[in-house]
């Protein structure tokens, strides 16, 4: 039934039966319609938004506002060295992110101004030490694929080595 204005005399408001302006509206038939119009809009938002995860593309390392970005990675190599600067005990540049293809040889070269430290890639057991003057330098077969931090000891992460099938 839809709403009806009812008057009740001259001078005397309005009264309303407190139906919808728009009509009935029969909730079991709508109730479906909107659900479905949610899940359309969640897998739409899914779909659509942008990926973090996608260790082959390119990639550099942000910059700081202290310092200059020095240290870059690209997509997988296999001769290239990468260096990675570590300055008052943190990367010069943030994190680096590294990323080679399985079976490709990853080489890199860690420099530090401040005290030895010990560096370590995880998944790989591998670790140097770093002292000024006095680099790390790694060079291995990236065999283990999946993503792994190479930290500078007791427990700063420098690197993010990212080894793709």
């Amino acid at each position: 039934m839809r709403g009806v204005l009812n008057v009740q005399g001259q001078g005397q408001p309005p009264a309303w039966n407190g139906a919808s302006i728009i009509g009935d509206v029969d909730v079991k038939k709508s109730l479906p319609i909107l659900i479905a119009g949610a899940v359309v809009l969640v897998i739409g938002f899914l779909m659509l938004k942008p990926s973090d995860e996608n260790p082959a593309s390119t990639t550099t390392a942000a910059s700081t506002a202290t310092a200059p970005v020095t240290t870059t990675a690209t997509a997988p190599k296999a001769t290239n060295a990468e260096t990675v600067v570590i300055k008052n005990g943190e990367p010069v540049g943030g994190i680096a992110k590294l990323s080679y293809k399985q079976g490709s040889t990853v080489r890199l070269t860690v420099t530090t101004d401040g005290a030895e430290t010990e560096v370590h890639v995880h998944g790989y057991d591998i670790e140097e030490t770093a002292a000024p003057g006095a680099p790390a330098k790694f060079v291995f077969k990236a065999k283990n694929t999946g993503r792994f931090e190479v930290e500078a000891h007791p427990a700063t992460q420098i690197a993010r080595l990212d080894v793709v099938p």
